[in-house]
């Protein structure tokens, strides 16, 4: 069986009714906005380089839920800005244990982080997306503070044709992701209030991540990727870190460039593209061998501090 070559589907999606596509980035075209609990169909990647998948999608059109609300503000304590001093504030409920033990957490509310719900700021869309063929059929569920989608990711026909952006059958056929916007303002002008194009976040104050997978269909550990981008390049776990159900925790160290070819000269850290990210995104990966059901959701997203 020839694995998912690495092609890179970066959609990023706003908590809106509205999508627009971003530009492309190494053979691929970015969506840098999407919508409340919107499926969004993902343009071509470039299998086993940074190609990002991602056209413009309409937020909530091909979701099983979801509307167009912001969510509650819910604020967990002192805020953290961009520059600011991270501190230690308080969890509410958590008996007086400080985010620094366990986290920020961040918790959707039909599709959207609201950034006064976290000291952190951080603020944007959870949604699905992928290629054109693993899309097909595929449902997803962000009511309320589910993250799911369901469905089967394509197998990898190695004598198609790949349709531009895409350079290889990888990057045409690149699977499902749900994703999740770092830094994402709402452009308060339109009616309802639709998200703009994502920004960067600074997260040079965080050292990872902590989440939890469950659900009746959890691909393997070697068919789940979890992976941060900066808008042009993607970092994502190797076959050494597994994501499984259950807890996962993956620091940024994890994470390098072109994870699915280790060796010498080939990957690089996550370095300085750590105080610009886009966003996160959980991959289920295509092979040239068979199709991939799933059916999974994400929950209890915490931010974690240096």
């Amino acid at each position: 069986m020839s694995a998912h070559g690495g092609s890179r589907s970066d959609d990023s999606s706003p908590g809106s009714p509205i999508a627009r596509g971003g530009t492309p980035s190494g053979g691929g075209s970015s969506a840098s906005v999407g919508g409340i609990g919107s499926t969004v169909q993902g343009g071509s990647g470039a299998g086993g380089s940074n190609a990002t998948g991602g056209s413009n999608a309409t937020g909530g059109s091909n979701a099983t839920g979801g509307s167009n609300a912001t969510g509650g503000s819910n604020a967990t304590g002192g805020r953290i800005g961009q520059g600011g001093n991270s501190g230690s504030s308080v969890i509410a409920g958590s008996g007086g244990v400080t985010e620094s033990d366990f986290g920020v957490p961040l918790t959707p509310v039909d599709g959207w982080i609201d950034g006064q719900s976290n000291p952190l700021m951080i603020q944007g869309a959870v949604f699905a997306f992928g290629d054109t063929t693993s899309t097909m059929g595929m449902t997803s569920n962000f009511t309320g503070n589910s993250a799911c989608m369901a469905g089967t990711a394509a197998k990898v026909d190695l004598t198609c044709t790949p349709t531009p952006p895409a350079v290889d059958c990888y990057g045409q056929t690149f699977g499902a992701l749900i994703g999740l916007n770092l830094n994402q303002p709402l452009d308060t002008t339109l009616t309802p209030p639709t998200g703009a194009e994502a920004r960067p976040f600074d997260a040079s104050k965080l050292k990872g991540f902590y989440f939890e997978i469950s659900g009746n269909t959890v691909p393997a550990p070697a068919a789940l990727r979890f992976k941060v981008d900066d808008g042009t390049t993607e970092f994502c776990t190797p076959p050494s870190v597994k994501i499984k159900i259950g807890g996962n925790t993956v620091l940024f160290s994890d994470l390098v460039t072109q994870c699915w070819k280790i060796g010498a000269g080939q990957n690089e850290p996550l370095g300085t593209s750590q105080s610009k990210l886009i966003k996160l995104a959980w991959h289920v990966l295509t092979n040239t061998a068979s199709t991939v059901p799933f059916d999974f959701c994400v929950s209890n997203i915490r931010a974690l501090l240096k």
